[in-house]
């Protein structure tokens, strides 16, 4: 197998891991393996990154089905709004310099992990009823189906969060319903993408057989941990991820600078 080959199932299997494990979509770490070893533009790899997602987060979302963590009324509203995020995310996406792209994902992801990190959710903030409920998930639909859209990302990283910490949401279920809805936003906002051509098609066919049985791994893992357990482990992932995207992007913007003028030279 090649280098690039080597990389691809990498980026796929570990995407795949994290999707099942926690879930979401594994954007966080395929996106910086498809920047970075092969050699992506940050655009392309955000549209290459919803393909795969994709396939992983129906796979995990049939496992989580099984184990029971499903509810239908938060999945309705999450939804409705992520898929109407998802198409206006991808195309927001071209207008966003790649490496302020990768700064707004670094910060974004670092935000979300440190928060539930260091404020372990007890109840959600809100006791909703049904129909407010479910407008309020489809605002957290809509949030995540941005971010999907935008950042190539499968939105988990918003949703499971947003479901435990606003609406008291258990974590297994969280990420069950958020996984059934991935795999809608991400669909929609990978053809968007293609579309506009932004999706490397000959590296998805590599690196989405390798990110299944990652899938199905994570999926299993996570039946064996306690919530508490996989909310350490979501926020310490993200946290680590979130800060090395952030550095990058920032060494690169501030490189790309023109050097200062010498004092008292003239043009």
């Amino acid at each position: 197998m090649s280098a690039r080959g080597r990389w691809s199932a990498l980026a796929g299997f570990s995407g795949g891991l994290l999707s099942g494990l926690l879930g979401g979509g594994g954007g966080a770490v395929m996106v910086p393996l498809m920047t970075g070893p092969l050699r992506m533009r940050q655009h392309v790899a955000h549209g290459t990154s919803l393909v795969v997602i994709t396939a992983t987060a129906a796979v995990a979302a049939v496992l989580y089905g099984a184990a029971g963590h499903f509810d239908w009324l938060l999945f309705g509203g999450l939804a409705a709004g992520a898929m109407a995020g998802a198409v206006a995310g991808a195309r927001i996406a071209l207008k966003i310099p790649a490496l302020r792209l990768r700064q707004l994902f670094g910060l974004f992801l670092l935000a979300v992990s440190l928060r539930l990190l260091f404020f372990a959710p007890s109840g959600g903030w809100l006791e909703p009823r049904p129909a407010a409920e479910l407008a309020i998930a489809a605002a957290i639909g809509l949030a995540g189906g941005l971010a999907s859209g935008a950042l190539g990302i499968g939105g988990g990283a918003i949703f499971v969060p947003a479901m435990v910490l606003v609406l008291g949401t258990e974590q297994h279920a969280a990420q069950g319903i958020s996984l059934v809805v991935i795999v809608l936003a991400s669909a929609l906002g990978a053809l968007t993408h293609y579309r506009q051509g932004t999706v490397d098609t000959a590296a998805a066919k590599w690196i989405t057989p390798a990110a299944i049985p990652g899938a199905v791994a994570g999926a299993g893992l996570a039946t064996q941990l306690s919530g508490r357990g996989l909310q350490v482990v979501f926020a310490v992932v993200l946290s680590a991820i979130g800060v090395q995207m952030l550095v990058t992007a920032t060494r690169r913007l501030r490189s790309a600078l023109p050097a200062p003028a010498a004092e008292g030279v003239r043009p």
